[in-house]
């Protein structure tokens, strides 16, 4: 078995690589800025929006773990090609979201899903909710705000969110990409417990030692918040749709597909602040 793993220098990409490595499973590790080299891992360079990339990229993986284009309104089309450029690959695992099977069926996400269980390839849908590694490593969506002014953004109200630690989704993807019995079947892949975006802040203020405030913004402001990191308006109205799901309770769902999985309880938001914001 080689592993192709898409977004491999992402928050969960990343970790995904370095489980496969550790497990003994040779990695194909793609993305714009491939890393260097270390023992089983292949870095290797991939641009969805450059096609001449795909196949050098793919090379004779017979697995994939494929995640982007969260916010391309063609990114069915685009996944449907890329796993046809992949002669060799019997298996593809999709990282989606913990919402996305509860969305119309034309809604971007919910479209690549269905295209990846119409590829003719073995597949397997991976849906976490809200990763926690989004407070510290996700500069423009969190991390740059908690980090600069003690400020949590989130347009949200009370609504409720599963969040998860990046490693246990890693597990999981590990456990869809290596082991037999998880073929046509999807998992959401969450924490013990939805909380709301106040209780990450008090959590994360606790932790650090330093104020930290949840900011209800409106959507206007939440808009603003967003504009100054530059990103495209189609990544921010992608991002303040999150949120909206996230008011209606779409992201409040507990599960225990992890434990099934791996046969490990979830990390908490507590142990996760503990280990990176501690004072």
């Amino acid at each position: 078995m080689t592993v192709w793993v898409e977004g491999a220098t992402g928050k969960a990409g990343r970790r995904v690589v370095e489980a496969l490595a550790a497990a003994g499973v040779p990695v194909r590790a793609a993305g714009r800025h491939p890393g260097e080299p270390s023992p089983g891992v292949t870095p290797v360079l991939f641009d969805w929006h450059d096609q001449t990339t795909w196949e050098p990229a793919l090379g004779d993986a017979d697995t994939l773990f494929l995640k982007g284009l969260d916010s391309d309104p063609h990114a069915d089309r685009v996944f449907a090609r890329l796993i046809e450029s992949a002669p060799w690959a019997r298996r593809v695992v999709f990282m989606s979201g913990a919402a996305v099977g509860r969305t119309p069926a034309d809604t971007p996400r919910r479209a690549v899903e269905l295209a990846v269980q119409r590829s003719g390839r073995a597949w397997t849908i991976l849906r976490p909710s809200w990763l926690l590694q989004n407070f510290d490593e996700d500069e423009w969506v969190f991390a740059r705000a908690l980090r600069e002014d003690g400020e949590l953004y989130a347009s949200s109200g009370d609504g409720l969110v599963g969040f998860v630690d990046a490693r246990d989704v890693a597990a999981a993807a590990v456990a869809m990409l290596t082991e037999d019995g998880h073929d046509g079947r999807c998992y959401t892949i969450t924490g013990p417990e939805a909380i709301t975006f106040g209780r990450v802040a008090e959590v994360l203020a606790t932790a650090s030692g330093r104020p930290i405030r949840h900011v209800q913004a409106t959507v206007p402001q939440h808009r603003a918040h967003f504009a100054r990191s530059g990103r495209p308006d189609a990544w921010i109205d992608h991002m303040l749709h999150l949120f909206e799901e996230v008011g209606t309770g779409l992201y409040a769902t507990v599960t225990d597909d992890l434990h099934r999985l791996t046969g490990n309880p979830p990390r908490s938001l507590e142990r996760y602040a503990k280990e990176v914001w501690a004072r």
